[in-house]
């Protein structure tokens, strides 16, 4: 299964540089760099069932899609500035626009057939799968 959900840890690409990373992460949270939800895919035997978490984000602003065995799950957040911000003495502001795509390969599913539920800042996704057609044992032919 693990053929079908490919992972790539960010940190595979990462080449630490104590000096850059120190002044560039200074005050910052841990990872903020990497800011996509994480999932975990579970196989029922019938269907995957993904479950990510995205808090903070509104059911409005998440996107999916299912084309060529590939699912894409993305979702793009702006937050708009207003007057109100230009008179305020922020020392930090860190609550800004985001977005991310993630895509996972996966085939053999019934695509009519995907369902999403977005509830409590979990995303739980069901893709059932094909129904493969059950083959007969081999049968031996008498040659006469």
């Amino acid at each position: 299964m693990t053929s079908l959900f490919p992972v790539v840890n960010t940190n595979d690409f990462a080449v630490p540089d104590v000096f850059d990373n120190f002044f560039n992460n200074f005050m910052w949270p841990a990872d903020s760099s990497y800011n996509v939800p994480k999932v975990d895919i579970e196989d029922k035997g019938d269907a995957y069932v993904m479950k990510a978490d995205m808090p903070g984000v509104a059911k409005e602003d998440i996107n999916l899609t299912y084309d060529n065995d590939v699912l894409t799950l993305s979702a793009s957040h702006v937050e708009h500035k207003d007057e109100q911000d230009e008179q305020k003495n922020y020392i930090r502001k860190e609550r800004m626009s985001t977005s991310f795509c993630r895509q996972f390969p996966v085939s053999g599913i019934q695509k009519e057939g995907i369902q999403a539920a977005f509830e409590n800042g979990v995303l739980t996704i069901t893709l059932p799968k094909e129904k493969t057609q059950t083959t007969e044992p081999q049968h031996t032919i008498e040659i006469q």
